[in-house]
């Protein structure tokens, strides 16, 4: 039976999903490090992409074309565009790439989840007693970071739930002819503005600007500290939801392959 693939863009994100599936054993393909989790005859492959498209699309085509997979998951926080709780589950029903060039507009890559793992997800949620927002995803190149472009966002796509992953990953799912699934916690809402602008730390020379914003900023450290909270609340749920998933039949989540 070929492995189930999870991928998530940071340790943090990973970290709920290994405490779940005790994921201990480490090893490596095509370059890329994995951890490797089992329930009953179900292996999984726990994987960090890092974080934007261009990482999660590049990890994983490394990881599908050396490794027969039976289902691609894209895994770990999101923001709700909709309203909603922190902590609840965003499941997809499809993914697009979101765009902005003075408007938003949505990809011409829009590819839809499997509807009867999705409906396994949802299945999973109400076991587990989760509040699941169920609906399209979007995928953005950057941090989506203030509150009034993620209303824009959202009037324009109609999206429930966004990150910056599970388009690309979703890519390369569809490239290698898999079903694919997104299970997400919502991290942040659509009413609130990010503590500061995160883009600054994925450029090159960023870490400065960006960590002389938050000492010089006395909001931003307070803001840092509402996020990690709201982050520490995602990860105890998607975690919740993983260890519930275990315990089902195998067999509900992708074919043997």
């Amino acid at each position: 039976m070929n492995p189930i693939a999870i991928f998530a863009a940071t340790r943090w994100e990973l970290q709920a999903v290994r405490r779940a599936l005790a994921a201990d054993g480490v090893a490596a393909i095509a370059g890329v490090r994995y951890h490797i989790g089992q329930q009953k005859d179900r292996i999984y492959w726990l994987i960090q992409t890092g974080v934007g498209p261009a990482a999660a699309g590049s990890v994983a085509r490394k990881v599908l074309k050396s490794q027969p997979m039976s289902l691609v998951m894209s895994t770990g926080f999101a923001c709700a565009l909709i309203p909603a709780q922190v902590g609840d589950l965003i499941v997809g029903t499809a993914v697009s790439s979101v765009h902005s060039e003075g408007a938003w507009t949505m990809g011409a890559d829009s590819v839809l989840c499997d509807e009867a793992v999705c409906a396994g997800v949802l299945s999973v949620a109400r076991d587990a007693g989760l509040v699941a927002r169920v609906g399209t995803i979007v995928s953005s190149e950057t941090v989506v970071w203030q509150a009034e472009e993620k209303r824009r966002l959202r009037r324009a796509t109609e999206a429930t739930g966004l990150d910056m992953e599970s388009a690309a990953l979703a890519a390369a799912a569809q490239e290698y002819g898999l079903p694919m699934a997104i299970v997400r916690t919502v991290s942040d809402l659509a009413d609130e503005d990010l503590p500061l602008d995160f883009n600054l730390f994925l450029r090159p020379t960023g870490w400065a600007k960006g960590m002389q914003t938050v000492i010089s900023s006395p909001s931003s450290v307070a803001g840092l500290n509402r996020l990690r909270k709201q982050s520490r609340v995602a990860a105890d749920r998607l975690t919740e939801w993983f260890q519930c998933y275990v315990k089902t039949d195998s067999e509900s989540f992708g074919s043997s392959g």
